[in-house]
């Protein structure tokens, strides 16, 4: 694993995602799989396209692909969070901004065979978040971040899964970490290969979300209306 330089590694797919329930998702599956170990969370880097003004995204559901490999003919429990973060970009270096919890789980489950597990967080009433919208311009950017928890959290049997560029919506070639290595701190951008970026660095995500004009935007169309209005009737 090693840093990316900010470069344009943004893969988007065709075709406009605003008002669509997917909004970030749909890569194939790569050969390997990323834990970071223990008290660290990996954060995948989702955007989608946006238009006229709507540039915050209203999560409906989250997720995450956990490739699970057995040992002595059973899989490794082991627990998960999922949180969702906004994004910050300064001109040259991802940051992470508000973070919050949207699923835990204690255990994953039993089982005799590998697998790349599908967790979901269920139908979410929130939050809404604040989408990037410097970096890239006309695409809207957020956060998907895993942390592996328990007993089991540190060992690398147990993986977020590595995926090809997404079919719906973009992503930079790359993830980030907080508290890498015991840091304490956000990092971005991480990917594999040499030169860093150069074969599959993206995680298995899926967003189910609605794309809404932040809130003062609304005010000001309202009052714009309103103005449109009291012109119309004086003629």
């Amino acid at each position: 694993m090693k840093t990316l330089a900010l470069a344009l590694l943004l893969s988007a797919a065709a075709g406009s995602t605003a008002n669509a329930a997917l909004v970030y998702g749909g890569g194939t599956e790569a050969g390997s799989r990323f834990n970071p170990g223990v008290g660290a969370i990996t954060y995948m880097n989702c955007f989608t396209p946006i238009t006229g003004g709507l540039n915050q995204l209203q999560l409906e559901s989250v997720a995450v692909g956990i490739r699970r490999l057995t040992t002595a003919g059973a899989l490794v429990d082991v627990g998960l969070n999922i949180y969702a973060a906004e994004m910050t970009f300064d001109g040259t270096t991802f940051g992470r901004g508000t973070n919050t919890l949207l699923f835990s789980t204690n255990s994953l489950g039993s089982g005799a065979a590998a697998v790349t597990q599908i967790v979901s967080t269920g139908t979410l009433t929130g939050p809404t978040l604040n989408l990037e919208t410097t970096s890239n311009p006309g695409l809207g950017g957020w956060w998907i971040g895993v942390e592996f928890t328990g007993a089991n959290a540190g060992n690398n049997i147990n993986g977020w899964r590595v995926t090809n560029a997404p079919t719906t919506g973009a992503s930079v070639n790359g993830f980030g970490i907080f508290n890498n290595a015991g840091s304490g701190v956000f990092q971005a951008l991480f990917a594999f290969g040499s030169p860093p970026g150069s074969v599959a660095s993206r995680l298995l995500t899926n967003v189910n979300g609605t794309l809404v004009p932040a809130p003062g935007a609304v005010a000001l169309l309202g009052l714009g209306g309103a103005v449109a209005i009291r012109r119309r009737r004086a003629r």
